[in-house]
């Protein structure tokens, strides 16, 4: 469903924000946007949920002191958004989701929402399990200064098995090209957007920074800022590997590469012999663990040796993982992930999706 104006919200916050870029953007030294990546069914009504939030609150406040004006982005119901704000509005501005943010097919566009919101000429824009240190926000606010896009390397903290392979999956990039794949947090100036082509529409690509690179931005990737990235519990894990898998249906090589694999693992195992398919098997093992080795330089103190190792059971479930979001696709249900709850005044909800 498409988003849709929110009467009696959106003056207000219009007001706020333009306030906040006259007066607090000369005492900040950048902005720091956070999109809740939850609804209502995620975040008060599941255990834990309000703990969590509380440690997210807890590490937002922290961020004043790297000179940040922190804005929290809440998609959640009116109910819930109200109840976020008892947490919230303590750290920062807390703000719902508007139309203003979307795209004309209904999905929010984090880098146009951040833009929008922001108080200073810096954005850095972060999933709501990015824990930044004061030091790397630092880096990332000098760098801000010579380049229109930066993009540091997360890493996981702490690993569960499912962290692990996550883990191997950013050393199995990192060995292939120095760009972080599927960043989850990233920074830009805001400046950079005027000049930049249009980067919005029916060719909306879910990686923001891929999507402002193919915009013309220039993105620099600051591989030495490494930044702590939360795991998440292993439903989350799971419920996140077709939408990954389906965000990579842009990248037609990568994709037809992984489609590949075991259709020809059984070709070969069916007129080759069971020694042919494993030694397929062990090739590509063999090469995924060579290229997480790879990676792992000049970032062994955030990767543990082990984590290579769980390389080749990224590209396992990748290789299953793409026809499970194909199959989504086909349902036309790969969108149901980013499907969200505006909150509206009056008690009201609108829906729109999240990306």
């Amino acid at each position: 469903m498409k988003c849709q104006r929110q009467p009696g919200i959106h003056g207000t916050l219009l007001a706020d924000v333009r306030t906040m870029r006259n007066g607090k953007a000369r005492d900040c030294r950048s902005s720091y946007v956070v999109v809740l990546d939850r609804n209502g069914d995620r975040n008060g009504d599941r255990n834990g949920g309000t703990s969590e939030l509380r440690e997210l609150g807890n590490y937002l406040s922290s961020l004043s002191v790297a000179g940040c004006d922190v804005v929290v982005l809440d998609p959640s119901p009116q109910p819930q958004f109200e109840s976020n704000g008892r947490i919230l509005r303590w750290v920062g501005r807390h703000v719902p989701v508007r139309p203003e943010h979307c795209t004309p097919m209904g999905l929010l566009d984090r880098v146009r929402a951040a833009a929008n919101v922001a108080a200073c000429e810096k954005v850095i824009v972060a999933s709501e399990d990015i824990r930044y240190s004061v030091e790397a926000i630092g880096k990332l606010q000098e760098m801000l200064e010579a380049h229109e896009v930066v993009e540091p390397q997360d890493y996981l903290e702490p690993l569960p098995w499912w962290g692990s392979i996550e883990a191997g999956r950013i050393l199995l990039h990192r060995g292939i090209e120095p760009q972080p794949d599927h960043a989850a947090t990233f920074g830009f100036r805001r400046s950079a957007l005027r000049t930049m082509r249009v980067f919005h529409g029916a060719d909306f690509i879910d990686d923001p920074v891929r999507r402002l690179a193919a915009g013309g931005a220039e993105v620099f990737v600051a591989t030495e800022v490494f930044v702590r990235r939360q795991p998440g519990t292993f439903d989350e894990w799971v419920e996140k590997r077709p939408r990954l898998a389906g965000d990579d249906f842009s990248l037609p090589f990568k994709s037809a590469f992984f489609f590949s694999i075991v259709p020809l693992l059984l070709l070969l195992g069916l007129f080759g012999g069971l020694r042919l398919a494993g030694l397929y098997a062990g090739i590509i093992a063999f090469a995924s663990i060579g290229l997480a080795l790879q990676g792992r330089t000049g970032a062994s103190a955030f990767f543990p040796f082990r984590t290579c190792f769980f390389a080749p059971l990224w590209v396992l479930e990748r290789s299953v993982s793409v026809y499970w979001a194909l199959f989504r696709k086909i349902r036309g249900s790969e969108a149901d992930h980013a499907r969200m709850v505006m909150p509206e005044q009056g008690g009201g909800t609108k829906v729109a999706s999240l990306r």
